[in-house]
């Protein structure tokens, strides 16, 4: 009866031993990190100068990259580094509070749609070394808008793929700002800049479909989110500094007369 119980003894510790030798492989081979080995980022359009001046490179707009290469299983200890990009208009660097990477075109290049670029780099975690590379096509940001009319006009495809855009209104008097997302996306607030009866400018926020004094509005300004999650998008953490607190929400700002 004694070696019996001896036995399972033994058998139990075995196992032990054998499961605190297997569960930490395990746990690391599933953390190995990982990326998107192809993957298109897309960009918006920012307009460079004001209505009827021509500064800068004589280009109508400035880009910007709006989407992040994100890395999956990465855990919160790990160091990324070694961020290079094969493009030389282009720069990368590891985002703070995310499992991301921030690309975006150096200087006043003009990205292109089918503009490429591979992006390399390297992730330590778990006591092992990982170098990871991603091949990125950049593509013209979608429209977000399925309609944005100002009274009975559509500027929707006026406005696609702008972040920024500036235009010169020919309507007068007062309209309705009727505001439509794409699929994929909701609005979050709507906020108009205008001047007061002192010259000064100032801000209100108003409901999607009300309407605005197009004699003193100044900027139309528009957050809102992507409803798709990217691949290996996780939640940011609390170091993350982007602007709008999430890198799935953005804005839009229009710029009147």
């Amino acid at each position: 009866m004694k070696m019996k119980k001896i036995r399972l003894l033994l058998c139990s510790l075995f196992a032990c031993l054998i499961a605190a030798f297997w569960i930490p492989a395990v746990a690391n081979a599933a953390a190995a990190p990982a990326c998107l080995k192809t993957q298109t980022l897309r960009y918006q359009k920012i307009s460079r100068y004001n209505i009827g001046e021509e500064k800068g490179s004589g280009n109508p707009y400035m880009t910007v990259v709006e989407e992040n290469l994100y890395i999956g299983n990465l855990a919160d200890s790990a160091v990324v580094s070694n961020v290079k990009s094969s493009n030389k208009n282009f720069q990368a660097a590891k985002l703070n509070g995310l499992n991301a990477i921030y690309v975006d075109r150096k200087d006043d290049y003009v990205i292109k749609d089918g503009t490429q670029t591979t992006i390399s780099f390297t992730v330590k975690q778990y006591g092992k070394t990982y170098k990871l590379s991603s091949r990125v096509t950049f593509k013209e940001f979608n429209s977000v808008f399925k309609n944005f009319k100002l009274g009975n006009k559509d500027y929707a495809s006026v406005l696609k793929g702008y972040r920024q855009p500036k235009m010169a209104l020919t309507q007068t008097g007062t309209a309705k700002l009727q505001i439509t997302p794409a699929a994929g996306y909701k609005i979050d607030n709507i906020q108009i800049t205008y001047k007061n009866s002192n010259g000064r400018y100032a801000f209100k926020n108003m409901k999607n479909g009300a309407k605005i004094s197009l004699k003193t509005v100044t900027k139309i300004n528009v957050e809102y989110h992507t409803t798709k999650k990217p691949a290996y998008y996780k939640a940011p953490g609390k170091t993350y500094n982007g602007m709008s607190g999430s890198p799935l929400n953005y804005w839009f700002s229009l710029s009147l007369k």
